[in-house]
């Protein structure tokens, strides 16, 4: 499944941008770029992310930040998320820490690595990033005319699933690590 934003506002809850998942391939809606968290420098191209981190994700088509606060998420009864702020501008909703898996049964990864799983962690409220396929949005809970149909929602639970908690990075852009391209320079 794909973390997935457009100019849909939700209909109920703090009535922001939508943010569901679908499996979709190679959507514009499912790009996201990495920032630095709310009030802290920018993300230069490269740098590799920690895991334990502090990050904000923006939405690229609209420029909107993953942001989660107390409104009650519309099927699951979890946490509401929602793509919020203008310019990539928000507020502390938007921050998020990354939590990295396992990279062998002794050993935690120390960076976010292209392909692994990760736990986003919301920092306001502690809450997990989720989605489950169960809980999709369908002509009984969505009506006739909705616009977003056989999507399935995403939210912030209270605790970590180990499948629907865990989200891979699958396509994009990838820059080099940084160290790499200065070597690259010499």
């Amino acid at each position: 499944m794909h973390l997935h934003s457009h100019q849909i506002a939700w209909g109920s809850g703090s009535g922001q941008q939508s943010v569901t998942t679908h499996s979709v391939n190679n959507d514009q809606g499912d790009l996201w770029s990495i920032q630095g968290a709310y009030g802290q420098q920018f993300c230069e191209a490269g740098t590799p992310i920690q895991c334990g981190s502090t990050i904000r994700l923006t939405h690229v088509q609209t420029n909107k930040n993953l942001h989660s606060h107390l409104f009650k998420a519309a099927l699951s009864g979890f946490q509401e998320i929602s793509a919020f702020g203008e310019g990539g501008k928000g507020d502390t909703g938007d921050n998020w820490v990354v939590e990295c898996g396992f990279i062998s049964r002794t050993s935690v990864a120390k960076d976010w690595l292209r392909g692994a799983p990760i736990s986003l962690k919301h920092v306001d409220t502690s809450k997990y990033l989720y989605t489950a396929t169960g809980v999709s949005f369908n002509q009984q809970n969505c009506g006739v005319q909705c616009p977003i149909m056989g999507q399935s929602e995403v939210s912030c639970a209270p605790k970590k699933d180990s499948s629907k908690t865990t989200w891979y990075t699958t396509q994009g852009v990838y820059f080099p690590p940084k160290d790499e391209m200065d070597r690259d320079e010499l």
